[in-house]
């Protein structure tokens, strides 16, 4: 295959980062966009220098022959009944994170992924963030020797205070707010990336503990925080939120940013942005008994989601599977779904 055909679904808040590394691959060309709202997917497209065909009802967009390969935009409640209908519909499906929103709904597309001979794969922008994939081939090589923990930090800041041009389109936040949808908020919706990456880095995990405090607003969920140990290795994980509201995120997209710490027996490694760019430090360090060592690495966030844009043409062209099968995302959703059960029963959760 020369050139992918792909077409998006979903012209929301996420869709020019998203959008973007498929508009810049030369072996790729957008050649369609669904939406339910026509003029924003026009929009979105003029935005972005393309003119696809605009389409406003999944099922014509199905039925579109030129088209290749689907990228999934829409909100979660969606996924599992627009995966397996791209996958029979014989499309290369990529779905933005979470994978779905129970276990019933994931076995449904691990076995229509199963079935289908096209490649499947959930989109995960943290995977493909140049620090961590740095980091990762750091842990490898034993630079700080076999980790014993690591620590994901995430702040989340206000909407309305943020200090950055990034507009949400309007309503982009209420589906994520709608309880009898989902099965939790931010814990939920963004914690399944750190899972994912710490999974990536360590491995699997044994048993996790969580406390996870609500508030007024569904989506927003802090402070919280799990703590899990690692399978078969001694390390821990511990993963948390705090709500910074009031003060001003630095950030080019969303007013949120993480930080991520590795231990090791011989130093640490240290991610200090990620989303947003609110410490003045080098983005990704080492610090060993020989040092701090400051380590150069592109570290604009869009460059997560352009990785995961060619990640997913490089298996179409080569019959690849690119990052985060279903079996790795359900894995990640059945951990993201456990913190919940441990924190409503506060016993921890054996996986």
């Amino acid at each position: 295959m020369s050139t992918v055909r792909l077409g998006i679904v979903g012209c929301g808040s996420i869709f020019p980062l998203n959008a973007n590394g498929y508009a810049t691959d030369n072996r790729c060309e957008i050649v369609a966009v669904c939406d339910p709202i026509k003029e924003r997917a026009e929009r979105k497209a003029t935005q972005l220098g393309i003119a696809p065909t605009v389409y406003t009802n999944y099922e014509d967009f199905l039925a579109d022959d030129t088209i290749d390969a689907i990228e999934i935009l829409t909100p979660t409640q969606f996924h599992a009944e627009q995966i397996i209908a791209g996958l029979k519909a014989g499309k290369h499906v990529s779905c933005q994170k979470p994978l779905a929103t129970d276990m019933e709904e994931a076995d449904h597309i691990v076995d229509a992924a199963n079935k289908a001979k096209t490649i499947f794969r959930v989109t995960e922008n943290f995977l493909y963030y140049p620090p961590i994939i740095k980091a990762k081939e750091l842990i490898d090589c034993g630079v700080i020797g076999d980790p014993n923990l690591i620590r994901i930090r995430t702040i989340l800041g206000s909407e309305t205070n943020h200090g950055t041009e990034w507009l949400r389109e309007p309503g982009a936040l209420t589906w994520r707010r709608v309880a009898n949808t989902l099965p939790g908020g931010i814990v939920f919706d963004h914690g399944v990336q750190s899972y994912a990456t710490q999974m990536w880095w360590v491995g699997d995990t044994d048993q996790l503990f969580r406390i996870v405090n609500t508030t007024n607003d569904f989506h927003i969920e802090a402070p919280a925080a799990t703590t899990w140990k690692f399978r078969d290795r001694t390390c821990i994980g511990i993963f948390d939120y705090a709500l910074t509201n009031q003060m001003t995120i630095k950030s080019k997209y969303y007013a949120m940013d993480e930080f991520f710490e590795i231990y090791g027996p011989k130093g640490s490694i240290m991610i200090t942005r990620c989303t947003g760019e609110v410490l003045d430090m080098p983005p990704l360090m080492v610090v060993t008994e020989e040092g701090n060592k400051e380590i150069e690495v592109a570290h604009d966030w869009i460059e997560g989601f352009n990785g995961a844009a060619r990640d997913f043409i490089d298996g179409i062209v080569t019959g690849g599977q690119p990052m985060m099968d279903a079996e790795s995302a359900r894995t990640a959703l059945r951990a993201a779904l456990a913190v919940y059960e441990s924190s409503n029963s506060g016993l921890p959760v054996q996986l």
